[in-house]
């Protein structure tokens, strides 16, 4: 009996044999019509994938690159063991790249993975990517890419996040019910979805409570450090009126901190503050930081387990995984 193999399936429907490939991984690239011919053929043919001869036909390594900002965030630097710990079970190493929130960088780093013949890519983006074809040429090459912790709504593949409104929903609805009424947001780079969904999750809240955003108490900060500390005086100088702060991140919350208290403001007497990622450090401040805890190595686990789900099958459905956040309140809020 003949073995039935991808050029099997290409040959009788007069298409490519990487067409068919992307097409039973439901390949976003790959017209639906096409894509169900191939599904059909390949059950009446009883087609059975041959992952040895896909990864010799491609020449993949037994590596999975892994992208991202900076590995010293804790998110991070939580994230990665649980990813090695999936790829070491399947027989595949780790290739960690650091973009420091560069796109230049990132696009170089990938292009860098794939010339190594990478056999697939977990990427959080750089705050700073707004151009995306670096990411579309990964799914050309028949790569599997996960995107895990920041969004991108313009690439589809499968995602490994939080929900990131109802986070900062229920952060800002804590402190709404602490009698806080004036609570300023320290916002991320407004292209970088996890910034925006965060910003949205605050103003619902506030207007769940019959209080409407005010525009002088909302700042944008970028992630170095000169960017959040201006941004940070720039909200104490104004002379605004406020009584806690929502930051994105737990860096600036933690410069947040550290300036209030250089200025004489008690915290939490005067003003409470709530960043996002619930870094170690944060127990070491004075007094220690609140913030809302994401489930970073169960996010890494399931990101990794997705990639050799996608290697391994030959009619993958993309999944976009939203794992439960937690917000840990300490000394600040």
């Amino acid at each position: 009996m003949e073995d039935i193999t991808l050029k099997t399936i290409a040959t009788k429907l007069g298409i490519s044999i990487s067409t068919v490939s992307r097409a039973l991984k439901n390949h976003p690239d790959i017209k639906e019509t096409t894509r169900q011919a191939v599904y059909e053929l390949a059950e009446q043919l009883d087609y059975e994938p041959n992952q040895l001869a896909f990864q010799l036909l491609n020449r993949r390594s037994n590596t999975i690159g892994v992208v991202v900002p900076k590995i010293s965030y804790a998110l991070y630097l939580q994230a990665i063991p649980g990813m090695a710990e999936v790829a070491e079970r399947h027989g595949y190493q780790l290739l960690i790249c650091q973009t420091d929130d560069n796109y230049e960088k990132e696009v170089r780093q990938i292009q860098g993975l794939l010339s190594s013949r990478t056999s697939g890519v977990v990427l959080s983006m750089s705050a700073n990517t707004t151009n995306y074809d670096h990411l579309l040429k990964i799914q050309r090459k028949n790569v599997p890419l996960v995107l895990f912790n920041r969004d991108c709504e313009e690439i589809t593949c499968s995602k490994v996040l939080i929900d990131n409104h109802q986070a900062a929903y229920e952060a800002t609805a804590v402190l709404l019910g602490q009698g806080r009424k004036k609570i300023a947001f320290f916002r991320g780079p407004q292209h970088l979805q996890i910034s925006q969904k965060r910003f949205e999750g605050y103003s619902q809240a506030l207007a769940d409570h019959g209080i409407v955003p005010d525009p002088g108490i909302i700042k944008v900060a970028e992630q170095e450090k000169d960017s959040m500390i201006t941004a940070i005086n720039e909200l104490f100088d104004s002379g605004a009126d406020f009584d806690a702060i929502l930051a994105y991140s737990d860096q600036i919350a933690q410069w947040a901190l550290v300036l209030a208290r250089q200025r004489g403001i008690r915290i939490p007497q005067d003003l409470a503050i709530i960043g996002f990622y619930n870094e170690p450090t944060n127990e070491l401040l004075d007094p220690p930081l609140s913030s809302v805890s994401q489930p970073a190595y169960e996010m890494g686990v399931k990101a990794m387990e997705l990639v050799f789900k996608e290697l391994n099958s030959a009619r993958f459905a993309f999944e976009r995984v939203v794992l439960e956040s937690s917000l840990v309140l300490r000394g600040s809020s």
